[in-house]
């Protein structure tokens, strides 16, 4: 397999996960508008207050059905390049295959949900009630720390973390398997 290959591949994996994480946030919001409480800035969480039982089991549900999709779209990722593939494929193109999905996710995540639609457009199902009008729905900076804290930037890490995790557990399986 080459590397021309190996991107395609990457990326079209990268897209189905963008799309199905991208269904989960915005279906879980459709379904409890405080179902991602947590993940907004404190100002508006104290405005707002405690999070509903709707919310807490919307977001339970929705943390499932990510983890769910961070699972199986690259087991079936890595699949398709064992069978694209003569032989063993090692560590490197599952590793490419991790690092672009989870890249993929966090710069969607980054620059389509959080600073266009939750800082500029902010529709109706993205704002608390009660919270309309607060300069933090505009605070683009917010999102760049959650992504970057101090001093462990933990998400960004976790880019070829995810990727070392699908090259490792093929390695393994693939010894496994003989």
């Amino acid at each position: 397999m080459d590397s021309w290959e190996l991107a395609r591949v990457s990326m079209g994996y990268a897209l189905l996960l963008v799309a199905l994480f991208t269904a989960v946030v915005v279906g879980a919001l459709h379904v409890s508008r405080d179902a991602l409480l947590s993940d907004y800035p404190k100002a508006i969480q104290q405005r707002y207050g405690q999070q509903s039982a709707r919310g807490r089991r919307t977001a339970a549900a929705a943390g499932l059905l990510n983890l769910l999709a961070f699972v199986v779209v690259p087991v079936i990722g890595v699949l398709d390049l064992h069978n694209r593939n003569e032989g063993t494929l090692g560590f490197w193109p599952p590793f490419t295959l991790g690092t672009v999905c989870f890249l993929s996710v966090t710069l969607f995540d980054l620059v389509i949900l959080d600073w266009w639609l939750f800082c500029c457009v902010q529709p109706r199902f993205m704002v608390l009630p009660g919270t309309e009008g607060m300069a933090e729905y505009r605070d683009f900076t917010f999102h760049v720390r959650v992504l970057v804290p101090r001093p462990v930037p933990w998400p960004l890490v976790a880019i070829p973390g995810y990727g070392a995790a699908a090259g490792v557990v093929t390695c393994l399986t693939e010894s496994l398997a003989g």
